[in-house]
């Protein structure tokens, strides 16, 4: 699922809520990297002042993550269809069954999924086969290991 730069993107409200918070974290980190960054400046020759380089370094980083946070809130839809008509959506906590046993999983917009929280991106190979399908359907998807199969057991 690929997305233009000025295409909306989709998310859960609790993830456009964690994006907030993390903005407002960043930006409240950001005056410390740049007081870091002059003091490190104060020191002297800049060609060999790792600590200067070190300081620009996370503060590109941090500014460059803002960036990326605020154009992603730009664009985001916030989407509240879970479960609509008892079909996958963005928002509905799905339990699949596979060769590997039983997992429950909640579908989310494709900036969010974090597989060790049990959230999975519609743009994942699972993620995408799964939506608009119900209960009882089975799923093939494409892996990085070959075909794999997964039967929706619920979907809430």
């Amino acid at each position: 699922m690929s997305q233009e730069k000025h295409d909306p993107i989709p998310m859960t409200a609790s993830g456009f809520e964690a994006l907030k918070a993390e903005l407002a974290e960043l930006r409240a980190r950001r005056p410390a990297l740049v007081e870091e960054v002059a003091a490190a400046r104060s020191q002297g020759d800049l060609s060999e002042n790792f600590a200067y380089h070190d300081a620009r370094q996370h503060l590109g980083m941090l500014d460059g993550r803002i960036q990326t946070i605020e154009n992603t809130l730009g664009r985001a839809q916030v989407v509240e269809e879970a479960g609509a008509n008892g079909a996958v959506r963005i928002g509905s906590r799905v339990a699949v069954r596979d060769e590997f046993g039983e997992a429950t999983y909640e579908i989310v917009g494709p900036t969010e999924g974090n597989m060790s929280r049990g959230l999975i991106s519609i743009a994942s190979p699972l993620g995408s086969a799964l939506v608009d399908r119900r209960a009882g359907d089975t799923v093939t998807f494409t892996t990085p290991a070959g075909e794999r199969q997964a039967t929706i057991v619920s979907v809430s």
